[in-house]
């Protein structure tokens, strides 16, 4: 069973449904860490949203995917 501390992740990357939702907002109100938690991780996510993705040189993954 999930405490409300566990639906953080969920919450600021939209995957609660609506009656999971409410019920985090409701804890969020009442809970300063997972508030500031919160604005936190909606920061990295802004940030990784604006990064470049970068693809590792070929000869990388073809030796790593030989590993595997």
């Amino acid at each position: 069973m999930s405490t409300d501390h566990d639906l953080l992740g969920a919450y600021v990357t939209d995957a609660l449904d609506a009656r999971e939702r409410a019920q985090f907002e409701a804890h969020l109100a009442e809970c300063p860490d997972c508030r500031a938690e919160a604005g936190d991780l909606r920061e990295v996510l802004a940030a990784l949203a604006d990064a470049e993705p970068v693809r590792p040189p070929a000869d990388l993954e073809d030796a790593v995917l030989a590993r595997a």
